[in-house]
């Protein structure tokens, strides 16, 4: 047996999901002079809600109340039901060479000048 709700029904349950989420996290995103309120957090990337604002770009600050956890450079990944996902592409605080960068085959050092 299907049961058919009406939108407004549905967009008030969504709503206050939403609000349940935002209520449990304290993780914020920090871009520039805008923050966000993190709805979940993993080890590749997080979501936000959307709220019309411009995607987030280039390197934030993860936030763990006034405490910086992490600064990462984000890439968008997907946007659905009033929600956005960034992954994380690199981990400032790491010394790893990033996935997509390929290393050069020769590496050497130049001489110096003969005078």
């Amino acid at each position: 047996m299907e049961s058919i709700l009406p939108g407004e029904v549905l967009s008030a349950i969504e709503a206050g999901r939403r609000k349940s989420r935002r209520a449990r996290t304290r993780h914020l995103v920090v871009a520039g002079e805008r923050q966000h309120r993190i709805m979940e957090l993993t080890e590749t990337g997080f979501v936000i809600e959307a709220d019309g604002l411009p995607h987030l770009r280039g390197y934030v600050e993860i936030m763990l109340g006034e405490e910086r956890i992490a600064q990462r450079l984000v890439v968008f990944a997907w946007a659905r039901d009033g929600l956005v996902g960034y992954e994380f592409k690199h981990d400032a605080s790491s010394r790893e060479t990033p996935a997509d960068y390929v290393m050069p085959e020769r590496l050497g050092l130049l001489a110096a000048p003969k005078r």
